[in-house]
């Protein structure tokens, strides 16, 4: 039970809640007990606890014991801030986000990213390795150049990498390779 913090007796159950001080039975200190009324509740023994609402706030539909912050836009489920997702100023949970995902009724939901990075990369790369196909470079490798000088300055993906390394790596691999066909280009001219 509650005990006083001065003398350490068991405070009476009529002085609990009371919303005003009140003295001590034994050595008149004023104190104030709140406690929530599940606590004064006594469990038989084999009974589920309930879950104790803390305060008057709806819980999350998926984590009841956390305050819901916002509704779905979609199902109108409660939602806590771990499980509201903000997709374009709309806020939905991660059932409603994975629904329209399966049912591609989402316009705004982004499902793969164009890299122009990687394009640019495996541009320059992939012909030259397949010897079968290394002619295609005369094409391949002035594209990817292409792509380095339009995309350098673009948001490469969802999450900023800050690094340009294949976007150089891209661009050193086409010049050497334009390089080489200029090359074969003026040894069978001129010889």
């Amino acid at each position: 039970m509650i005990r006083c913090e001065n003398c350490d007796t068991t405070i009476d159950k009529a002085q609990i809640n009371t919303r005003s001080f009140s003295p001590c039975s034994q050595c008149g200190t004023f104190i104030r007990t709140d406690i929530f009324n599940a606590a004064l509740r006594v469990h038989e023994k084999g009974d589920e606890p309930e879950t104790i609402v803390l305060s008057d706030d709806a819980g999350c539909f998926y984590h009841p014991s956390k305050k819901a912050v916002m509704p779905c836009a979609s199902c109108g489920r409660f939602l806590c801030a771990l499980c509201d997702i903000d997709m374009d100023g709309s806020h939905i949970c991660f059932s409603c986000m994975e629904k329209g995902h399966e049912e591609k009724n989402k316009q705004h939901l982004e499902t793969h990213r164009f890299l122009p990075d990687g394009l640019a990369l495996r541009l320059s790369l992939l012909p030259p390795l397949s010897l079968v196909f290394s002619f295609f470079t005369c094409v391949t490798a002035p594209l990817s150049i292409y792509f380095v000088i339009k995309y350098w300055k673009s948001q490469t993906s969802i999450t900023p990498r800050g690094k340009k390394w294949r976007f150089v790596l891209a661009f050193l691999f086409s010049s050497a390779q334009i390089a080489a066909w200029a090359g074969i280009i003026i040894m069978s001219v001129s010889g």
